[in-house]
Formats: structure tokens, sequence, C-alpha cells
């Protein structure tokens, strides 16, 4: 082999490593793409011309939208939908690239059910860390050669968005703040993981919002924690062991004011997509979701339901001394539907409602819900969980195993719809009153309300 065969096959070893094992320099808004992003070889699935790998360099004169996500996770796939649309709409004028780090063996099977004629990025290990996220899905935006915006929310994604980066408007597509340093499978507040405090044997922490945009629960053998939770879910997991998870919105029974009540759920608070609209409901978020944790040393023996009583203990303390209110689990005879026998459905105590006006629960995957002589607890279970964002649960009058067969169109999901179909195989949905556990948000002291 003579000197410049060797000094090619070296150099060409050189850049083969460069790409493919050194790290990546994180890139922040407003920084220029560097040539060896563009020039990336991404491997690729559900390329429109077939391809195997594209690179961005490819798309350089278009608004490329970059997402990150996950088969796994739910948000990324309705942001994915509507990321789809968009494509379609804007046509050649933008570029929507999903990456993901899983495999095409994953990723096609679902964008196939689905209909995406977006192309994939598969099994990125390179791209991510020019654009560091702490959660998915997260998007990338480039225009004109430079890092132009982020955001952590499909919401930003929006058309009025797209024609302002098209006309060449200057704006903030969403969060600037560069968000603290947090790792949620590290315990919160340890070690500079979302502040700082000292780990001691039982640890207690409630704060406000922290600047991370994810949020979730996670549980661990003697510890919950939860960051970024709403109230509604903070207070829901307190009492999961009382109250089952389909009824998670429909069992609360609110005793304060309208005024509090709305003020703690953001009800008059919605995200429009448009950063401007937005910093009054991004105040709210910062006021009304929280983060808590509690661990105890896992020499101690100490059940789930055990560790949530302390932590409704915790949190009740807290509420108390800053709103005036707390909450509790209480036996309550409130309005819910009860899946019964038509012979039976005259003997029970009748509301009346407009069901008419009753929204209709969201399909989903498959257009049937299909039971084969199966429990009608099963039918119980799904009619609860379709039914879970309407004013009142759903639960079973049957007291034996009866076997069902029954078909549900899950496109015309309604409680007339669902009532026609209990019907026909001798059943109903009956608007009643029964007594039941539920969670009850009070004034802490009602001697001064």
């Amino acid at each position: 082999m003579n000197a410049k065969t060797c000094v090619r096959a070296l150099l060409c070893l050189y850049f083969y490593i460069s790409v493919h094992y050194l790290t990546a320099q994180a890139l922040k808004v407003g920084d220029n793409i560097p040539p060896e992003l563009w020039n990336l070889s991404l491997k690729v699935a559900n390329h429109p011309q077939g391809k195997q790998s594209l690179t961005l360099s490819e798309y350089k004169n278009k608004l490329i939208i970059l997402d990150f996500w996950a088969t796994w996770c739910a948000p990324c796939i309705k942001s994915l939908s509507k990321l789809d649309s968009l494509q379609r709409k804007f046509g050649s004028e933008i570029v929507v690239i999903p990456i993901t780090n899983e495999t095409a063996g994953k990723v096609l099977p679902l964008f196939n059910k689905r209909g995406w004629r977006l192309p994939s990025v598969l099994e990125d290990t390179m791209v991510r860390q020019y654009f560091p996220y702490y959660g998915l899905p997260h998007q990338v935006w480039i225009r004109n050669g430079v890092f132009f915006g982020e955001s952590a929310s499909s919401a930003y994604a929006n058309v009025t968005n797209i024609n302002r980066a098209l006309k060449g408007d200057n704006f903030v597509l969403s969060h600037t703040t560069p968000p603290v340093s947090f790792d949620f499978n590290l315990p919160l507040f340890y070690n500079g993981n979302g502040g700082t405090l000292e780990h001691p044997r039982m640890r207690s922490v409630f704060s406000k919002r922290i600047n991370v945009d994810v949020g979730g629960i996670r549980l661990g053998k003697n510890s919950i924690m939860l960051y970024n939770a709403y109230f509604i879910t903070l207070i829901y997991e307190m009492y999961s062991a009382y109250i089952p998870f389909v009824g998670r919105t429909n069992r609360f029974v609110w005793e304060v004011s309208d005024s509090l009540k709305h003020e703690l759920l953001g009800t008059y608070r919605k995200e429009t997509g448009i950063y401007e609209q937005d910093k009054d409901y991004q105040r709210w978020q910062n006021q009304y979701m929280y983060c808590y944790e509690l661990s105890l040393d896992t020499s101690l023996n100490i059940s789930r339901k055990a560790l949530r009583e302390f932590m409704s203990d915790d949190i009740n303390r807290y509420l108390t001394l800053e709103k005036g209110v707390k909450t509790v689990v209480e036996k309550r005879t409130i309005p819910c539907y009860a899946i019964v026998r038509l012979e039976h459905a005259s003997t029970l105590p009748s509301l009346k409602v407009d069901v008419a006006n009753v929204e209709s629960a969201e399909s989903s995957n498959a257009d049937f819900f299909t039971l084969n002589n199966q429990s009608i607890r099963r039918l119980t279970s799904y009619v609860s969980a379709v039914l879970s964002s309407q004013p009142y649960p759903v639960l079973d009058r049957i007291i034996s195993d009866t076997k069902v067969s029954i078909q549900l169109d899950k496109k015309h999901l309604t409680i007339p719809t669902i009532k026609r179909a209990l019907n026909k195989i001798g059943f109903d949905l009956a608007l009643t009153a029964q007594e039941m556990d539920v969670i009850v948000v009070k004034y802490a002291n009602t001697s001064n309300h």
C-alpha cells in the first residue's frame, strides 16, 4: 500500500469516527446550523421516494420542523397527526421530519396504520445531541440555516406560526428561559436536580412548578414523586386507592366558591399556541402546577396506601395554609349512570338530564368495541372509560358476572347511542343517584365561609 492510499484510508476512518462517535456541540436558539449537521446521513423510513437515508441539506431552502418522538408517547402520536396535516396543507413550503431512536420495526406499523406520509429518521443518536431535550415530544424549527426556535408543546406548530415563519417575521416560537438541570430518574432537588436539598432518611418536598417542560408521576418502592402536576392530578393521586382511575375527574365534589374552583382548575386559561397570547396561561401554570416528592428509606416497611396517606397529610397542610382549603374522601350520594337490566331500570330513582347535549366520547384505534360472550364488567369498564370526561360516573349494578355480546361504534359514542345498543341486549344505561366514595374539596375552616 503506497503513502497516498494510506492517507486516504486514515482520512476516511477519521471522518467515519467523527460522524458516528464524537459528541456534538449542543446548539442554542439563534445559532447557525453547522455543516456537519447539514451533511449528516440520517437513516430514514417511510420516505415518499423510497429512500433509505436523507440529509438536512436536501431541505436547506425550506422551513424545517424536526419532531423528536417515540411510539410509546401518546402526546407524540397526537403531535405527529397534527404535523402530518400541516405538511399536507403547506406542501413544498415546509418539511416535517420526525426523529426517533427506535427501529423501523416499531415505526413503520404505526405510520402505516395512521396513514402518515412523513418520513421518519430512525435509530437517532446524533441529532438529539445538537438539540438536547428533557421530554417528548420536542420540536425544533430551522429557518434560513439558523436554529430558529424550539418547543415542548405541539400547540405552537400551527398555521399562524408557520405563516409567520414563512414570511420572515421575527417572533418567539415558545419558551426561551433555559430550564434548570432536571432528570426524572433522580430524586427531586437532590444534587441540584431541580434545586438543592440534602437527602435525609425521610424526605418530603412540595413546590410550585419547576422550569422544565415535562410533567408526570414516578413511583418507587418507598417513594412517590409528581413533577409539574395540575391540581386535580395531584389530588387524585392522593386518593387513588379509593377512587377508580376512570373517576379521576367526575368523582369530585366542590364545596368552595366557583371563582376558587376555576382558579385551581384553570377553567378559563387555555393554551392558544401563540406565544404572545399565552403569557397569562404560563403565569397560571407557574402558580397552580405543583411538584411533590416523598421518599422514605428502603429499610422501612410501608405500604403504597400508607405512603399516599403521608402525601395527603403533607399536601392538605399546605393547601390549608395557602388556600384555606382541604380535601377528603367521603361517602356522598351523587348522580351517576348505572348499567342495569331493562326490567330493573324502572325501580331506580330517576334523574332528568338533557343527554342530547352531553359530549360524545373520542374514538381511538379500531372502529368498534366488541364483546363476544364476555363478562359485562368489561363492558362497564369500557363505558366508564369513554364517559370519564362526562359529569357523572358509571357504575355496575349487575351483581352476577353476566356474559354479553355487544358492538359499539367508537365514532358515534354518545349517551343515547350507548343506551340504544344496551337496550338491544336487554340492558339500559340509567341515570340515577347512588352513594359512593368521592373526593370533596372544601374550606378547611367552614365557620369562616
